[in-house]
């Protein structure tokens, strides 16, 4: 076996460590398929100590897995969801081992350089607060005074100074478009590689932080421009996307900022390279996107943001679906609940008690700002960005749902009798909020009876979480392989935790199935430079 250790920083409910399993088991999937010869029987390679793993019980030939060292947050209700979420790995574990996946609650700020270097973890993941990032911050320009920065900038100041032999070999990042604004160099005569600690440096730290200020010859006036400089003087390669749900067939505009930074040589350390000659990753992972998508930081110029697009034509692994194939988007149908559906045809006396608690309140109807609401279809292939006040405020906070009849014709084609009283589909085309005007009938014909939220669950699917409760037409989804097939562990919600709860919790949280995409490029990456022949 193949294990790939991780640090999850920021770990909230745990969506990177959702991402990397289902990478993982993406990538294991793909080589199990190729060892498959024409009559579908898998054919058996001659694989070594090195690549298996003698003591597990699994007749799989081939196996990569994700294994968490620790996960750091301070939310008590996040951390809630965290553990929830992990009980099936440590039910039949030892009390010791059952504490390792509670996550630290000690402020990141706060962990030192020992702690780090401990653990000598293979991959670090974060999502680092997004606040002094977003457009609704007051002076962007000075985010990195912002206090919210400061437990990013400490990890860029433990990045810099941890011995070479326990850097991470992968590093996994998302944030807001906008994190990557302030790149440029803009001298205060603050080394913040060094001021960014609470303890004093030692004379080793003091010397490489002299080294690493002088390669850039000024401190960044932005944590992005602080982070570039920490991976160029460590020594990534680097590659930045902006990717969006939609990319990887979900209905769900979350627009972010993703970056994707790897170490050449780490995993040798770890492996026997002469294990892996022979070994059937070879005829899986491609090595040209170690050319084709990554490259060293120039601090002095604009990092370059690739897309989808970018990502497709690379053709990261023989067995990617997504390869030179356009992405069909299901319906919103297919990430509904299955009992919330089956109550659209009920009487209002009928609905369940979790119907109700989804109901749009009257108050909030008559509100003077409703006309600004996101309103989908089930048959709609798009919804709005859900924030952590989804539920709270109304203008840019996420979807809500017109669940009632819907007339899909506008026009009395055939000799069709059009009933007016039926809203049209086109009455709820998508826009942006910066783009509507107010109109005073926007409302006339709709009943708010047939309008709601989204659940927590419902929410939980269109951000990519495997989520465990049935989905309405959870047969009809098809990604590139399926969650079933790749044994993805499951996600739901402690009874404990209320909707508007869940709502927040995953208003904060990213995009499992890009973030798994993301991680998947830097998996391969670092597997491609292991196996890569260098002769």
């Amino acid at each position: 076996m193949i294990a790939l250790s991780y640090l999850e920083f920021y770990s909230g409910i745990g969506g990177w460590g959702y991402a990397l399993e289902h990478a993982c088991r993406s990538i294991q999937h793909a080589t199990l398929a190729n060892m498959m010869d024409q009559t579908h029987q898998l054919k058996k390679p001659k694989l070594t100590s090195e690549t298996i793993d003698k003591s597990s019980t699994s007749s799989q030939p081939f196996q990569i897995d994700a294994k968490l060292l620790a996960a750091y947050d301070h939310s008590d209700l996040c951390n809630s969801v965290f553990v929830h979420n992990h009980a099936t790995f440590t039910l039949a574990q030892s009390s010791n081992e059952c504490f390792r996946y509670k996550p630290r609650q000690t402020p990141i700020e706060r962990i030192t350089k020992e702690e780090l270097e401990s653990h000598s973890a293979t991959i670090w993941c974060m999502s680092p607060p997004c606040q002094p990032h977003t457009r609704q911050h007051s002076n962007q320009q000075k985010e990195m005074d912002d206090p919210r920065s400061k437990s990013f900038l400490h990890l860029c100041h433990l990045l810099s100074v941890m011995d070479d032999d326990t850097l991470p070999n992968l590093i996994l990042l998302e944030n807001v478009v906008g994190f990557e604004r302030l790149w440029e160099d803009n001298s205060s005569g603050v080394d913040t590689a060094v001021d960014a600690s609470s303890e004093a440096p030692t004379d080793s730290q003091v010397k490489r932080s002299h080294t690493l200020k002088s390669q850039k010859g000024s401190t960044s006036r932005g944590s992005f421009a602080e982070w570039r400089r920490v991976l160029s003087y460590r020594q990534y390669d680097v590659a930045h996307f902006h990717l969006d749900p939609t990319n990887v067939g979900i209905p769900n505009n979350r627009p972010r900022y993703y970056c994707i930074a790897f170490r050449r040589g780490g995993l040798r350390r770890q492996f026997n390279k002469e294990e892996f000659t022979k070994h059937p990753l070879r005829s899986v992972l491609n090595t040209r996107i170690l050319n084709n998508l990554f490259s060293r930081e120039v601090l002095d110029k604009q990092p370059i943001i690739l897309d989808e697009k970018s990502i497709s034509n690379q053709a990261l692994n023989k067995s990617d679906n997504y390869k030179n194939e356009k992405t069909t988007i299901p319906p919103i149908n297919f990430f509904l609940d299955a009992d919330l559906m089956k109550a659209i045809s009920h009487s209002s006396q009928e609905l369940t008690a979790k119907r109700l608690s989804l109901q749009i309140p009257q108050k909030v109807q008559m509100s003077s700002s409703s006309w600004c609401f996101d309103i989908v279809t089930p048959l709609h292939v798009c919804s709005s960005c859900f924030t952590h006040s989804y539920g709270k405020y109304i203008r840019g906070t996420g979807s809500i749902l017109y669940a009632g009849p819907l007339r899909l014709d506008t026009e009395n084609d055939n000799g069709k009798v059009i009933d007016n009283n039926v809203p049209s589909i086109e009455r709820f085309q998508l826009t942006l909020p910066e783009e509507r005007s107010y109109d005073e009938s926007w409302s006339n014909g709709i009943n708010w009876d047939h309008m709601r939220y989204l659940s927590g669950t419902e929410i939980a699917r269109l951000m990519g979480f495997p989520v465990l409760e049935p989905a309405a037409e959870q047969e009809q989804v098809a990604y590139n392989a399926k969650e079933e097939d790749l044994m993805i562990r499951k996600f739901s919600f402690p009874s404990t935790c209320s909707m508007k709860q869940q709502w927040k919790l995953l208003g904060n949280s990213l995009n499992v199935r890009v973030a798994a995409r993301i991680a998947a490029i830097g998996i391969q990456a670092i597997l491609n430079d292991l196996i890569e022949d260098k002769s």
